[in-house]
């Protein structure tokens, strides 16, 4: 019942990312996120919504096992690990550190599950939220740059307190 909701969600981003100069998620690029990408996650149960205080949906996260394998070796593969994917907050929720909230909520999924890492792969031309992610504890593992791939900036962070 979300998913126009979440759809235009992700528009927005998608707009404000365009604002900002960069090319993450814009029409033409490599694996840009899609509406049936985002059916998918929910109908797999992997797609989690936050809502605020008056009800409205102020932000989406996708987490689950799925290590893509063209960025992440078979031995990472084998570790433990939760990844996050198509994380979004719109800016008026940005300043209430909703994101930061949103990766501890994934970081306690990990650790509820017995898993060692949280992981993610970040846009490679988006230095700031490669940024964002390593003020948030994760470390650059390495990038993969794969032509018809935008993303490709490995992150991960060891599961426990934050």
């Amino acid at each position: 019942a979300d998913l126009d909701t979440l759809e235009e969600l992700r528009a927005e981003a998608v707009e404000w990312l365009a604002s900002r100069g960069l090319d993450q998620w814009q029409p033409g690029q490599p694996r840009v996120p899609t509406r049936q990408t985002t059916a998918d996650a929910i109908a797999r149960g992997s797609c989690y919504l936050a809502y605020g205080q008056d009800g409205q949906l102020v932000g989406t996260i996708t987490v689950d096992n799925r290590a893509d394998p063209e960025f992440w070796t078979p031995a990472e593969r084998a570790e433990p690990a939760l990844y996050v994917h198509r994380m979004i907050v719109p800016r008026h929720a940005a300043a209430d550190g909703l994101g930061a909230r949103l990766l501890d909520w994934a970081n306690d999924q990990a650790a509820s599950t017995g898993k060692r890492w949280l992981r993610l792969d970040a846009w490679k031309t988006n230095v700031a939220l490669q940024r964002y992610y390593m003020r948030h504890g994760f470390t650059h593992v390495r990038t993969i740059d794969l032509s018809h791939r935008g993303s490709g900036a490995l992150f991960q962070r060891p599961v426990g307190p934050q």
